[in-house]
């Protein structure tokens, strides 16, 4: 009995992802998810690369499809900043899995921790703040946050790549980044990945691919519980959502615990320069865009 219950956890992600195809297949019936496949095949394709970023790095998969959807696929920030909450249920999930599974080392208590704090901050975004937020300041918020990042994180670089002794670590700060982060991700999707991940390596030195599985954890208890809100309590996940949402699904189980794996083998380099293009390209959308809303509000 012992060893059939150490075969069911050893091979968690692989369940999980087996029963969210089954979902996928059977919720709408095959024909309607290979129809809507077919119909939302931009998403799908946008997704193949965020959820292995959602599994890999810091940024969670709504860092990919949250300017995407909203900046090149036209979708409004409401719709993008739920169906990056929700596909993260799923695609975070399995990378969490895997990463339990495969004993990819991360900091359990800082988890724990952190989700003190991002649970209500969360909740008190998606309740007071996310619906009457402004959808140019919701794009502008998001890449301002990401470019705040990337400017620390560039100036403290060699801080990041060189073996120091980690800082005392303080579950105060913690809490208050989660909540802070929380906040972030009912507004935009994700955002306490970021910051935690900030946190973690910038000012505690902790170690950067350990820093990134934990804050993949967080990301996804997050995504899951403000999905479920979303769902039960504010019934915002509209029809459209879920079309978004479903022709992801096959995409994000496989591709996320790929990323997770990967990253656990890639060098700390190598993961600092993803992290830095991905925020480069995403702050160089934004500022095309706003660039084009000046000279059009200041043409004669």
């Amino acid at each position: 009995m012992r060893f059939l219950v150490n075969i069911m956890q050893s091979r968690a992600h692989v369940f999980f992802a087996l029963i969210a195809i089954i979902f996928w297949l059977v919720s709408f019936g095959p024909m309607w998810a290979l129809e809507n496949l077919q119909q939302h095949i931009s998403i799908s394709i946008t997704m193949i690369f965020g959820s292995f970023v959602a599994g890999g790095t810091a940024l969670g998969g709504g860092a990919v499809a949250f300017p995407v959807l909203t900046k090149v696929l036209g979708i409004i920030p409401v719709e993008a900043k739920l169906f990056s909450l929700a596909i993260q249920s799923f695609g975070m999930t399995a990378a969490s899995l895997t990463i339990i599974c495969k004993r990819i080392p991360f900091y359990p208590r800082i988890v724990f921790f952190a989700l003190l704090g991002a649970i209500p901050g969360t909740l008190v975004s998606l309740i007071w703040i996310s619906e009457v937020m402004p959808r140019i300041a919701t794009k502008s918020i998001f890449s301002l946050f990401l470019l705040i990042f990337s400017v620390t994180i560039l100036n403290f670089k060699k801080n990041i790549l060189a073996d120091h002794s980690p800082a005392e670590t303080n579950y105060g700060a913690i809490v208050l980044v989660g909540f802070i982060g929380g906040i972030a991700s009912g507004l935009l999707g994700s955002g306490v990945d970021i910051l935690l991940f900030a946190l973690l390596v910038l000012i505690l030195k902790k170690d950067i691919k350990k820093a990134t599985a934990t804050s993949v954890i967080v990301m996804a208890v997050t995504s899951v519980l403000a999905s479920t809100f979303n769902i039960a309590v504010l019934g915002n996940i509209t029809q459209q959502v879920q079309s978004y949402v479903h022709a992801a699904i096959p995409i994000v189980v496989i591709g996320a615990p790929l990323g997770a794996w990967l990253c656990a083998r890639l060098t700390n380099q190598t993961v600092f320069n993803t992290l830095i293009v991905l925020i480069s390209l995403e702050i160089s959308f934004t500022l095309f865009e706003v660039s084009k809303l000046f000279f059009v509000a200041n043409s004669p």
